[in-house]
């Protein structure tokens, strides 16, 4: 059944989104300062003065006209591949890899351009220039990436989305928008194929939404909640029909149409797009657990760990005689815990409670009211010394699990090694799991540590396991260190 249309002649509000128009300003002028200040430091740098560079059959050139000529083509170059593309601005990988991209592309059409026009440009000033001006560019864009997040999370520079679907598909797109400020979505509202709900305005909530009309008051509900993003949940009311005349319908008026498949927690790498028979096909690839990949990550994880071992021992040795000056007795804490393919091992950290805490444990989660919890963690853990709350807070606790990647039973990133019979509850969990590698760190200890629901936790143990990749897995480690630091949801 499809949602009744409803003619709607006024013309749709242009959404405001001045933010976005200031900010794609700003990103220009630092690329414009970023790439002429490179340019001009690789000429420094290459020549002890000004030289010119001969093209054959004409006069000379200045090298400070060549240096002006190509700030100007970089700059188209990055206009050109969509640097400045309003959907991506702020999205990070994907507006970085539109800037590398047109950095290689416009160098090397240089290079063929002065092959075949016999230009005399000296090599050394162009291998100098596209890497400082690559990374100039690149740093500039992140910093301006740091700031939006702080803006996002003030509560500004937002795209204002109205969420069109099945009451089930809308509550969980805009719950998952609502949990990820950084990506700058807010959700203003939801339209859903509720019966009688009468004309668009207040009409009550869903999960802290406001419900400002059904299927058939789109366009009115746009008008009245001055969104600048329309965000179509799958939905059997709200059919390709519709959505194909609510695109025609938006035509021209700014606003922008998206839409949210039924497919979640899949990576975009293992996501392609192929259209079949007029239909946009998503494949999406099986994970891959073995082959380069592994490879890679086995070499990283060696590397990380060895280093770490290397660079940490003083700390360790630290944290080793403060165990056994503050609270005597043994300094490490072993337990049995899961690993690959159901593999047991013992997994080492510095001892953090009292000693044998560990036989105690179903005192504790009845004291702390957890009995029936999946995952038993509590802020308020009695049986924590003063010293290893500190440890725990900072995670020097969990150093020596450095060992148990150097001897291959972990990883440096994946899901949190678990107690034998922990979570087996779960259907799927431990068998997907078991995939991979347990880790040190993972998604769900840079989400929130220790805050991180059970249900969110073993969303993100899933993610992990049927997403990981090695680029994943340098950005956790990177993030890690900004939690510890930051010292949020540790206990």
């Amino acid at each position: 059944m499809s949602a009744t249309h409803r003619p709607d002649p006024e013309p749709l509000p242009r959404p405001r989104g001045r933010w976005v128009t200031s900010y794609a300003r700003h990103l220009f002028l630092t690329d414009l300062v970023v790439v002429t200040a490179m340019v001009l430091l690789a000429q420094g740098i290459r020549f002890e003065s000004v030289f010119d560079v001969t093209i054959a059959g004409m006069s000379d050139l200045n090298y400070w006209a060549v240096s002006g000529v190509l700030v100007v083509l970089w700059m188209l170059a990055l206009a050109v591949n969509g640097g400045y593309d309003r959907k991506i601005l702020g999205s990070g990988p994907r507006e970085y890899h539109r800037v590398v991209n047109a950095s290689l592309y416009l160098f090397g059409f240089i290079a063929i351009v002065s092959y075949l026009g016999r230009l005399d440009i000296a090599r050394g000033y162009l291998v100098l220039a596209l890497p400082l001006g690559l990374v100039g560019i690149l740093a500039g864009r992140w910093v301006w990436r740091l700031l939006l997040r702080e803006h996002r999370r003030t509560g500004t520079h937002l795209h204002n989305v109205l969420v069109v679907g099945s009451r089930r598909s809308a509550l969980d797109l805009a719950t998952r928008l609502r949990s990820a400020p950084d990506f700058g979505y807010r959700v203003s509202a939801l339209c859903l194929p509720t019966t009688g709900i009468g004309p668009v305005g207040p009409t009550g909530d869903v999960g802290g939404f406001p419900v400002i009309g059904d299927l058939g008051d789109v366009l009115a509900a746009i008008r009245s909640s001055g969104v600048d993003t329309v965000a179509v949940s799958s939905s059997e009311q709200f059919g390709s029909e519709e959505v194909r005349r609510l695109g025609w319908q938006l035509e021209g008026s700014g606003i922008r149409l998206c839409l949210a498949p039924s497919l979640t927690d899949v990576a975009g790498p293992r996501i392609h797009i192929k259209p079949v028979a007029g239909l946009p096909l998503m494949h999406v690839e099986e994970p891959r657990f073995r082959g380069p990949k592994l490879v890679l990550k086995t070499a990283l994880d060696l590397s990380v760990a060895g280093v770490g071992l290397l660079v940490l021992s003083p700390v360790m040795l630290a944290v080793a005689l403060a165990i056994a000056v503050k609270d005597p007795g043994p300094i490490f804490f072993r337990q049995e815990r899961v690993g690959r393919a159901g593999e047991r091992f013992r997994v080492w950290k510095f001892r953090s409670m009292t000693v044998g805490a560990d036989r105690v444990v179903d005192q504790a989660r009845s004291t702390a009211g957890q009995q029936h919890e999946v995952f038993y963690k509590s802020a308020s853990d009695a049986r924590v010394t003063p010293l290893g709350a500190f440890l725990r807070r900072t995670s020097l606790d969990e150093l020596p699990q450095l060992f148990n990647v150097v001897t291959g039973q972990m990883s440096i990133v994946g899901p949190r090694p678990l107690v034998p019979g922990e979570g087996a509850e779960i259907g799927h969990f431990l068998e997907r799991r078991m995939l991979v590698k347990p880790g040190i760190t993972g998604l769900w200890q840079v989400s929130g540590r220790s805050d991180v629901s059970a249900t969110e936790r073993i969303r993100l143990d899933f993610y992990y396991v049927e997403n990981w990749s090695v680029a994943g897995d340098l950005t956790i480690m990177v993030k890690t260190v900004k939690a510890v630091v930051a010292g949020r949801g540790a206990y």
